[in-house]
């Protein structure tokens, strides 16, 4: 069984006898070059959207070959980081201080938090919003992520007291609940277009002063991996803005028939 150190040998062995395979691609005249393997871990309680939009520029990466995702929890996935099993983690949290191996949280982006709803409970909880919230019905993500705390601190601050009737670990899974009228529920601002779409849901309000913030974890403080250059360049570029007075989500007209998949 490999130590730590042994693994990471292992993984600049691979490195290495790949770039001498493609010296001998080129010595011979052909232009293929080799793909490298970008692993990469995604927290559990990132929506699988988002995941992939931040993702998106890593895979048009030049040379840019398989990716291996793995989805689990931040403190499983850092130890993974820690061995050299990932090259990179996903995650709405910056690193822990006190880590044993180093780690470096390389800033993506953010974006507000909005509350939704159907247009029925949305009508009701709007006027006088947050304070319309008092025992509304809520869905909330699972107990212990970074979007539960933020908003029970929000709403301790604002001084509001909801109704949970339902916690998630799966955000997509939390949508649904929503859009059939079981509660409001959270929606990240960069999504917000595509969940009025799918689901026809509409805006109650936005938690003020609340922005959640995503880090590309790795163990290089400046980014070698070409996959993860394109990925932080494609997330600061085109992802999400950090302009606080940006454009907001807009409202549909009429909900779209059928949910999406």
């Amino acid at each position: 069984v490999l130590t730590p150190f042994g693994v990471e040998v292992a993984r600049y062995a691979d490195d290495i006898f790949n770039a001498g395979s493609e010296l001998l691609e080129m010595a011979r005249g052909r232009t293929t070059k080799l793909r490298s393997v970008l692993r990469v871990g995604i927290v559990a309680a990132l929506p699988k959207t988002l995941a992939y939009r931040l993702l998106q520029p890593a895979l048009s990466a030049i040379e840019q070959g398989p990716v291996m995702v793995r989805q689990d929890s931040y403190e499983r996935l850092l130890d993974d980081l820690s061995l050299s099993r990932l090259h990179l983690v996903l995650t709405d949290q910056p690193p822990p201080e006190g880590q044993g191996a180093r780690t470096f949280g390389h800033l993506l982006g953010e974006t507000e938090i909005m509350i939704y709803g159907t247009r029925r409970l949305a009508s009701r909880y709007r006027k006088t919003f947050p304070q319309s919230l008092a025992d509304a019905p809520m869905l909330l993500p699972a107990s212990g992520t970074s979007l539960r705390r933020l908003l029970e601190r929000w709403l301790t601050e604002k001084g509001v007291h909801v109704q949970v009737t339902g916690e998630f670990d799966d955000a997509g899974m939390m949508r649904a609940f929503g859009a059939n009228c079981h509660g409001l529920f959270p929606v990240r601002a960069a999504l917000a277009a595509e969940v009025e779409d799918a689901h026809g849901a509409v805006p109650v309000g936005t938690v003020d002063g609340v922005r959640e913030r995503y880090y590309a974890v790795s163990t290089e403080r400046h980014a070698r991996h070409p996959a993860l250059v394109a990925l932080l360049e494609g997330a600061r570029q085109r992802l999400l803005s950090t302009d606080p007075h940006r454009r907001r989500p807009r409202t549909p007209r009429r909900p779209r028939r059928g949910i999406a998949s």
